[in-house]
């Protein structure tokens, strides 16, 4: 392995204790959790890829984030929590965290990743962040109290957060329909209100109605993108308007 190789791998971990404020004990496991599978296979030497630390990450993560959930919202119900969940542990969501760590700058890609700019990836970014988790989980002796801390300094106000105010990746039509069955029997309508702007960037307002309980609207790029919008807005706006019968159900 040439220094400068070797001065570029110790930077990397080095970055990235820096950046969970955590010291490894081996090195190599954070090396690791930073290289792809085409780099490894590029390399000239013998190098692990993230992979098993990715399939160890996801369940930690999702442990960790199962506590913070119960934890802060006791009330809710098995079905809302795993729909929560999943949404917080998707390739959508776990890319914007590894973001705010800056992983894009320091995963280890081949040359032909890099020209096709694979670390901005989502399905890249995620792997690298459950990989990261994984190599703390198995650096501490495959125990979760190390990983659970640094995920909850960095990362749990801004999950509470993101879930309060519905930035998180759900599917709001499909939510909304269960929603709207459950208290009224009844589906959402539909309908477009506008299209503007040239074709190539057209801007659709699509409202959302719910019998005459709710009415809102949403805009985006597609129909499909406003109509979530809206949708995202009545379900909100019923869940805190009938919160109080969903408690008695």
């Amino acid at each position: 392995m040439s220094n400068q190789i070797e001065k570029e791998f110790i930077e990397r971990v080095e970055k990235l204790e820096e950046k969970i404020g955590y010291t490894f004990n081996d090195k190599t496991l954070p090396l690791t959790a930073l290289t792809h599978s085409s780099f490894a296979a590029e390399y000239h030497k013998e190098i692990k890829d993230y992979e098993v630390l990715e399939f160890l990450g996801d369940a930690v993560l999702s442990l960790i984030v199962s506590e913070i959930l119960i934890k802060t919202f006791p009330e809710a119900s098995e079905g809302e929590l795993s729909q929560i969940r999943s949404a917080v542990v998707s390739e959508a969501y776990l890319s914007k965290l590894a973001k705010v760590l800056g992983l894009n700058e320091l995963v280890l890609l081949s040359k032909g990743e890099i020209a096709q700019k694979g670390m901005e990836r989502e399905s890249l970014l995620c792997d690298v962040f459950e990989s990261v988790f994984g190599a703390v989980y198995v650096d501490c002796d495959y125990d979760i109290k190390t990983p659970r801390e640094i995920f909850n300094k960095y990362f749990k106000e801004y999950l509470i957060e993101s879930i309060k105010k519905g930035n998180i990746p759900r599917d709001y039509k499909s939510i909304l329909q269960i929603q709207t069955q459950r208290l009224f029997g009844i589906v959402p309508k539909y309908s477009m209100i506008s299209a503007e702007g040239p074709e190539h960037d057209k801007v659709f307002t699509m409202e959302c109605t719910v019998d005459n309980v709710v009415r809102t609207f949403g805009k985006g790029k597609s129909k499909k993108e406003a109509e979530t919008e809206a949708a995202k807005k009545a379900y909100f706006y019923l869940k805190e308007r009938y919160k109080d019968k969903k408690k008695r159900n």
